[in-house]
Protein backbone atom coordinates (compact mmCIF):
# COMPACT_ATOMS: atom_id res chain seq x y z
CA UNK A 1 0.00 0.00 0.00
CA UNK A 2 2.94 2.31 0.89
CA UNK A 3 4.45 1.56 -2.54
CA UNK A 4 0.76 2.51 -4.15
CA UNK A 5 1.27 5.63 -2.60
CA UNK A 6 4.44 6.59 -3.20
CA UNK A 7 4.52 5.63 -6.97
CA UNK A 8 0.87 8.21 -7.07
CA UNK A 9 3.19 10.86 -5.25
CA UNK A 10 5.80 10.46 -7.60
CA UNK A 11 3.48 10.62 -10.37
CA UNK A 12 1.66 13.82 -9.29
CA UNK A 13 4.86 15.24 -8.51
CA UNK A 14 6.32 14.69 -11.80
CA UNK A 15 3.04 15.77 -13.86
CA UNK A 16 3.55 19.35 -11.69
CA UNK A 17 6.90 19.50 -12.91
CA UNK A 18 6.26 19.02 -16.33
CA UNK A 19 3.12 21.55 -16.48
CA UNK A 20 5.21 24.26 -14.86
CA UNK A 21 8.55 24.11 -16.50
CA UNK A 22 7.69 25.97 -19.67
CA UNK A 23 10.43 28.47 -19.69
CA UNK A 24 9.34 32.46 -20.80
CA UNK A 25 12.23 32.24 -23.72
CA UNK A 26 10.82 28.96 -24.54
CA UNK A 27 7.70 29.00 -27.67
CA UNK A 28 4.15 28.69 -26.44
CA UNK A 29 2.04 25.79 -27.86
CA UNK A 30 0.39 28.52 -30.14
CA UNK A 31 1.63 29.77 -33.50
CA UNK A 32 0.07 32.30 -35.75
CA UNK A 33 -0.12 32.73 -39.70
CA UNK A 34 0.02 36.68 -39.45
CA UNK A 35 -0.63 36.54 -43.58
CA UNK A 36 -3.82 34.28 -42.52
CA UNK A 37 -6.56 37.39 -42.83
CA UNK A 38 -9.56 35.29 -42.24
CA UNK A 39 -8.22 33.37 -39.32
CA UNK A 40 -5.31 34.90 -37.39
CA UNK A 41 -7.51 37.36 -35.18
CA UNK A 42 -8.70 33.87 -33.87
CA UNK A 43 -4.97 32.48 -33.13
CA UNK A 44 -4.25 35.74 -31.64
CA UNK A 45 -6.85 34.92 -28.92
CA UNK A 46 -6.14 31.10 -28.78
CA UNK A 47 -2.69 32.23 -28.27
CA UNK A 48 -4.05 35.38 -25.51
CA UNK A 49 -6.00 31.42 -24.38
CA UNK A 50 -2.72 29.98 -23.83
CA UNK A 51 -0.61 32.76 -22.33
CA UNK A 52 1.64 32.76 -24.81
CA UNK A 53 1.59 36.64 -24.92
CA UNK A 54 5.60 36.77 -26.94
CA UNK A 55 4.00 35.02 -29.92
CA UNK A 56 1.10 37.42 -29.42
CA UNK A 57 2.49 40.40 -28.80
CA UNK A 58 4.44 39.88 -32.42
CA UNK A 59 1.71 41.36 -34.83
CA UNK A 60 1.96 44.26 -32.67
CA UNK A 61 2.28 47.56 -34.63
CA UNK A 62 5.09 50.26 -33.12
CA UNK A 63 2.46 52.34 -31.17
CA UNK A 64 0.76 48.93 -29.90
CA UNK A 65 3.88 47.52 -28.64
CA UNK A 66 5.13 51.06 -27.08
CA UNK A 67 1.64 51.31 -25.32
CA UNK A 68 1.24 47.99 -24.44
CA UNK A 69 3.66 45.13 -25.00
CA UNK A 70 3.76 41.93 -23.71
CA UNK A 71 3.84 42.58 -19.99
CA UNK A 72 0.64 45.27 -20.51
CA UNK A 73 -1.00 42.46 -22.35
CA UNK A 74 -0.32 40.00 -20.03
CA UNK A 75 -1.81 41.92 -17.64
CA UNK A 76 -5.27 43.07 -19.70
CA UNK A 77 -6.04 39.76 -20.48
CA UNK A 78 -5.79 37.92 -16.79
CA UNK A 79 -7.62 41.16 -15.41
CA UNK A 80 -10.28 40.27 -18.10
CA UNK A 81 -10.33 36.43 -17.83
CA UNK A 82 -10.37 36.90 -13.49
CA UNK A 83 -13.98 38.92 -14.33
CA UNK A 84 -14.86 36.65 -17.18
CA UNK A 85 -13.92 32.89 -15.54
CA UNK A 86 -12.14 30.04 -17.21
CA UNK A 87 -11.98 30.07 -20.73
CA UNK A 88 -14.49 27.48 -22.02
CA UNK A 89 -14.32 27.55 -26.21
CA UNK A 90 -13.99 30.45 -29.23
CA UNK A 91 -17.80 31.26 -30.03
CA UNK A 92 -16.70 32.64 -33.46
CA UNK A 93 -15.45 35.68 -34.99
CA UNK A 94 -16.69 38.46 -37.32
CA UNK A 95 -16.38 41.42 -39.05
CA UNK A 96 -16.80 44.81 -38.48
CA UNK A 97 -16.89 46.91 -41.76
CA UNK A 98 -14.42 49.45 -42.00
CA UNK A 99 -12.51 51.87 -44.53
CA UNK A 100 -9.17 52.11 -43.30
CA UNK A 101 -8.89 48.89 -40.59
CA UNK A 102 -9.67 45.18 -40.71
CA UNK A 103 -11.50 44.99 -37.74
CA UNK A 104 -12.10 41.45 -35.92
CA UNK A 105 -14.25 40.45 -32.93
CA UNK A 106 -13.38 37.23 -31.49
CA UNK A 107 -16.19 35.97 -28.79
CA UNK A 108 -14.78 33.58 -26.26
CA UNK A 109 -17.04 32.01 -24.04
CA UNK A 110 -15.93 31.54 -20.20
CA UNK A 111 -17.73 29.81 -17.23
CA UNK A 112 -19.01 33.18 -15.94
CA UNK A 113 -19.24 35.50 -19.24
CA UNK A 114 -17.84 35.65 -22.77
CA UNK A 115 -15.50 38.23 -23.95
CA UNK A 116 -15.44 39.66 -26.87
CA UNK A 117 -12.15 40.25 -28.10
CA UNK A 118 -11.82 43.58 -30.70
CA UNK A 119 -8.82 43.26 -32.61
CA UNK A 120 -8.03 45.77 -35.08
CA UNK A 121 -5.34 45.41 -38.01
CA UNK A 122 -4.16 48.33 -39.87
CA UNK A 123 -3.28 47.79 -43.70
CA UNK A 124 -0.07 46.51 -43.25
CA UNK A 125 -1.60 43.56 -41.27
CA UNK A 126 -0.05 44.50 -37.88
CA UNK A 127 -2.38 45.02 -34.65
CA UNK A 128 -2.95 48.26 -33.92
CA UNK A 129 -5.75 48.10 -31.71
CA UNK A 130 -6.65 45.68 -29.02
CA UNK A 131 -10.27 46.48 -27.15
CA UNK A 132 -11.66 43.86 -24.65
CA UNK A 133 -15.78 43.74 -23.74
CA UNK A 134 -17.81 41.38 -21.69
CA UNK A 135 -20.75 39.92 -23.72
CA UNK A 136 -23.14 36.96 -22.02
CA UNK A 137 -22.59 33.66 -22.63
CA UNK A 138 -24.82 32.10 -25.57
CA UNK A 139 -27.05 29.70 -23.56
Amino acid sequence: MKTKIFIVAMLALLLLFVACSKSENEPGISSIDWNDTEHRAEQFVTALVNCDYSIAQEGFDANMKKALGKNGLKRAWESTVKAAGPFVSIMGTKTEPNDDYEIYIVTSRHEKKGIASRVVFSKDGLIAGLFFSFVDNPL
